[in-house]
């Protein structure tokens, strides 16, 4: 048999492959994700609550709230616990303030494209109180944020 080589046309070359499957990728994402909120003529538009919470990023959300509380409460906690062992009270502020402020740092940058990264119930409750988030999404953020909280306590103290 003769070697056959395939040929492509000048304008399909590799860069137009690698960009058809991202583009393909993304449309696919965005099929997946009909939960999002649609702005429309300044009207936000959110799915129901019903098929909200049939969503496997819902989910996902609510488990990282859930471990960004956890760990939050934990890491400085723990900060303010070890430096409290005969040391004075400006270093265990002094601890305990650059516990919390890396902690958010960090958790932040871990989980604000999954959740948003509230960890706090405060932040969720602001939220929902401008309708950045639904009513369903918040009621759950904030129980898994306590739940998250308390764990973390429960892990460092029991």
């Amino acid at each position: 048999m003769a070697e056959e080589s395939l040929q492509l046309p000048p304008e399909h070359n590799l860069d137009y492959h690698i960009v058809s499957l991202f583009e393909r990728l993304e449309n696919l994402r965005k099929e997946q994700n009909q939960g999002a909120v649609v702005v429309v003529g300044g009207r936000v538009s959110r799915p129901s609550m019903q098929a909200e919470i049939r969503t496997l990023e819902f989910w996902r959300s609510i488990i990282s709230e859930c471990i960004a509380s956890f760990f939050y409460v934990f890491i400085v906690c723990g900060a303010a616990a070890g430096a409290g062992v005969g040391a004075s009270v400006s270093s265990v502020l002094l601890a305990t303030a650059l516990a919390s402020g890396f902690a958010v740092a960090t958790l932040t940058q871990c989980f604000s494209h999954i959740s948003g990264a509230h960890i706090n119930p405060a932040v969720t409750l602001a939220l929902s109180v401008v309708r950045m988030i639904s009513p369903l999404r918040a009621a759950m953020y904030i129980t898994a944020q306590c739940g998250g909280g308390i764990a973390g306590a429960a892990l460092l103290y029991g």
